[in-house]
């Protein structure tokens, strides 16, 4: 279950960068509502019986075919909030699919606002005050109608909050009818009216506000609302769930293997070598490193003896061969400046012989 902050925070982050195209939607549909009533007024601009009713049938009949647009623009927040393409194409997306749907289930909530608004209806218009009317009267019939107004308005809300999730589940199911998604609605609602009402009311402090801005600010909040009920409504059918579920998973997933480098960088190498086993590893090298000159020194010796035999040979070879001669005896005199000093070196008793023989 997502919290009323991490709906809003989803519905900000979701808005982000498309504030301009949701404006623009929003106002069309209000511009469609405030065409109709003027349509309206002026058809039946009469104050008589007849003239009223018709201008209440014929407002009623207009805003069926809007509510069909307002549907639309459910849709185009639904594929915004999910990261889908989007246009303003989509206002017009269940004029093309089955509108007759969204008439039917529009039908029935606005026969719910009818009755729920009647009393205010009724007694307006029945004790419109006239012009010779004192203060008091005009105060009176004003204080009674936003009186009717407004519990008229709650009411309304509290029997058509079960169904606003009528619309989404059209577009989300085309196969459904009009009775089936409300029922549906009904059934996904069960459980969820106080958190639902409680999502709405908490943006009653912006709309107050939005005085403070000429109302300008509605522009910006009611969009607001309706993204929050779209993330509402994917709450309620567990697409919140599994994205942040995948959001989770991506971080996890980015910070973990930065976290294990360095660990095992900063970790530090343990010393396997034990203290009482020092002593013996370095005679042991010590032993290794002997037998090394050793086998060198026996090496040497016998390359030196090589190179006497070969300096013997090659006086042989002078005597016979007198202009080679010189030449021999540079070779021979290099040669014994590189042999001789190496084997002295070499078999020249070291002072540390000794500690190293003790530790044997």
């Amino acid at each position: 279950m997502t919290s009323r902050r991490e709906l809003k925070n989803y519905a900000k982050q979701a808005m982000s960068g498309k504030y301009g195209i949701l404006i623009l939607a929003f106002v069309a549909v209000q511009a469609l509502a405030l065409i109709s009533s003027m349509i309206s007024s002026a058809l039946f601009p009469g104050e008589e019986t007849i003239d009223i009713v018709l201008s209440y049938a014929f407002t009623f009949i207009l805003t069926l075919l809007i509510n069909v647009v307002a549907a639309g623009m459910n849709y185009m927040y639904l594929n915004i909030a999910r990261g889908k393409v989007y246009s303003l194409n989509d206002l017009f997306y269940f004029y093309r699919h089955h509108p007759d749907r969204v008439i039917v289930a529009g039908f029935f909530m606005a026969v719910l606002n009818l009755l729920t608004m009647l009393p205010y209806t009724i007694y307006s218009n029945a004790n419109l005050p006239g012009e010779d009317a004192s203060v008091e009267v005009l105060i009176t019939w004003l204080y009674t109608g936003v009186v009717l107004m407004i519990v008229g308005m709650i009411v309304y809300q509290i029997l058509v909050i079960p169904l606003e999730m009528t619309y989404y589940i059209l577009a989300d199911k085309p196969e459904l009818k009009s009775t089936e998604a409300m029922k549906e609605s009904l059934e996904m609602m069960h459980g969820n009216f106080g958190r639902y009402l409680m999502l709405k009311i908490s943006f009653i402090p912006l709309m107050f506000l939005s005085v403070f801005t000429f109302y300008i600010a509605l522009l910006w909040i009611f969009p607001y609302m309706a993204m929050t009920e779209v993330m509402f409504y994917r709450d309620l059918t567990g697409e919140l769930k599994v994205q942040k579920e995948e959001e989770e998973r991506v971080a996890r997933d980015y910070v973990n293997p930065m976290f294990d480098s360095y660990s095992q960088n900063e970790q530090p190498q343990e010393d396997q070598t034990h203290p009482q086993q020092f002593w013996s590893v370095t005679g042991d090298s010590s032993v290794a490193s002997d037998e090394n000159k050793e086998v060198q020194n026996n090496a040497a010796s016998e390359n030196t003896q090589d190179s006497l035999y070969g300096s013997v040979e090659n006086n042989r070879t002078t005597q016979d061969n007198p202009y080679d001669s010189s030449e021999s005896k540079e070779v021979q005199d290099s040669l014994q400046s590189q042999t001789i000093p190496e084997e002295e070196e070499d078999n020249e008793p070291k002072p540390w012989d000794e500690y190293f023989n003790s530790l044997k």
